[in-house]
């Protein structure tokens, strides 16, 4: 076993203090924030086949998990419990996936497998590297309890603001990178791209259009937390249309989900500006201030149109990146292939007599024929469950009974549409985190306090956190 540090080991280390101190000590939103360094690792672990790069969000997380678990259990008066049902069903998953990394390799060795460490078509046996993801969903799902059961409701809420100034953080990294593309200034690729157990895909440029990724490992990571943050700050523009700092976080954010060039962050945005565009046509219940927010989303969209009616340049180079990033995608090689992965892992689910060929051992291009290939039906049955049982109230929206219901609800639609799509893992501390957050209002579970006007620390704000 060898440990080593990384050349972004303490500047992320001094970053994490500085916000430590910034938020009085609580480290859950400095892990949320500090998650948008993907593609950056503080400490290098390996031992035997296994290489893990601990990215600065695990590291705080760690630190935040043990500092949690070691604290007494809150009362009941202290903060509000997810339904237990809910819970159930997602730690059956994680269960079954923890032991199918250990039994199904050996059940069904031989069963041929993908797997971008390793190639298409490999005969499956059990080896220490599978144990990597293990890792991660376990780490994630400590996440998920601390969240549910051991943090108030005002560190809920800042997490995920800090978690939404992270991305716009991360953003401002990318225009800048467009910039020192453009004109040859310094990036620091050296303390940003340290991770070894992904493939780094920096900066370049598709179809003459530049593509960038930031603090992530490639461009779509970057499109997949830039569109939950965007849908976030969406939900509380319309709440609040007259909010000058988050008419700012969103041109922040939109910018730098622009400048990926992502095929699914472009999707994802289309979905989101879906719902912006229901305002109009279907008036929500509730203190949303339709009024301003028909005026603030009708000003772009108008100059938006001028200008492609009028300027033949930005008409043709909007037509170009339409058929770029989403017209003309079927017919490129990238798609061919990331089509090759899914029928991949469908074929290994199908080899396994539709019971997966264990947690971590296949990974195809989207998170369905992933989940399937690793854990077979009855994982992706949990799992589904559970979904829709955070996603119901969305049916009805008389059920978002607070207005950060709204903001998680839209945040996890927006993830979903990205597993959907070509996100194929659920490592991501954001997913974990708006989990936890929406377990707390699933069906059967009623809210007394949002009855009673019973008040707790940080009541306030989380009723305005819209």
């Amino acid at each position: 076993m060898h440990i080593s540090l990384t050349l972004s080991t303490l500047p992320m280390l001094l970053l994490a203090f500085y916000l430590w101190c910034r938020a009085k000590g609580q480290l859950l939103p400095v892990a949320m924030f500090m998650s948008v360094f993907q593609a950056a690792s503080v400490v290098d672990v390996g031992f035997g086949g296994l290489l893990i790069g601990v990215q600065p969000t695990y590291v705080v997380l760690l630190i935040a998990l043990v500092a949690r678990f070691a604290e007494r259990r809150p009362g009941k008066t202290e903060s509000w419990i997810p339904a237990t049902a809910t819970t159930l069903l997602l730690a059956g998953f994680v269960v079954y996936a923890a032991m199918s990394a250990f039994v199904y390799p050996l059940l069904f060795k031989g069963v041929l497998v993908s797997n971008p460490k390793l190639g298409f078509g490999v005969p499956l046996k059990w080896e220490l590297g599978h144990l990597n993801q293990l890792f991660y969903l376990l780490l994630s799902f400590a996440l998920y309890l601390v969240a549910a059961y051991w943090t108030p409701p005002a560190e809920l809420t800042k997490s995920i603001n800090w978690f939404v100034g992270g991305v716009v953080f991360a953003s401002l990294i990318g225009l800048y990178q467009f910039l020192a593309k453009k004109t040859g200034v310094p990036f620091p690729t050296e303390i940003l791209h340290t991770s070894p157990t992904y493939s780094m895909f920096e900066g370049y440029e598709i179809d003459g259009f530049p593509r960038m990724n930031a603090t992530f490992t490639e461009a779509a990571a970057a499109a997949f937390s830039m569109t939950v943050a965007l849908a976030i700050v969406l939900w509380r523009f319309l709440a609040r249309a007259d909010s000058f700092r988050t008419i700012l976080r969103l041109c922040g954010i939109g910018i730098g989900l622009l400048l990926t060039i992502s095929t699914t962050g472009y999707v994802c945005l289309i979905f989101l500006l879906f719902v912006a565009a229901s305002r109009y046509f279907a008036p929500w219940k509730g203190s949303l201030d339709s009024r301003n927010a028909r005026v603030f989303l009708a000003v772009p969209v108008f100059l938006f149109v001028v200008a492609l009616l009028g300027v033949p340049v930005l008409r043709d180079s909007f037509v170009r990146l339409a058929h770029t990033v989403l017209l003309d995608k079927t017919s490129t090689a990238s798609y061919r292939e990331r089509q090759a992965w899914n029928q991949d892992a469908l074929k290994t689910a199908a080899n396994t007599y539709w019971l997966g060929a264990g947690w971590g051992v296949c990974r195809a291009s989207s998170f369905v024929p992933t989940v399937l290939g690793n854990v077979g039906i009855p994982g992706s049955l949990l799992l589904f469950v559970f979904c829709v049982r955070l996603l119901w109230p969305a049916a009805r929206l008389s059920k978002v009974k607070a207005p950060i219901h709204g903001a998680v609800l839209l945040g996890l639609s927006a993830v979903f549409l990205n597993l959907m799509v070509s996100a194929p893992e659920l490592a991501h501390p954001i997913i974990w985190l708006l989990f936890a957050v929406a377990a707390k209002f699933a069906p059967g579970r009623p809210l007394a306090f949002l009855r009673s006007g019973m008040t707790y620390p940080g009541m306030q704000r989380l009723r305005a956190a819209a």
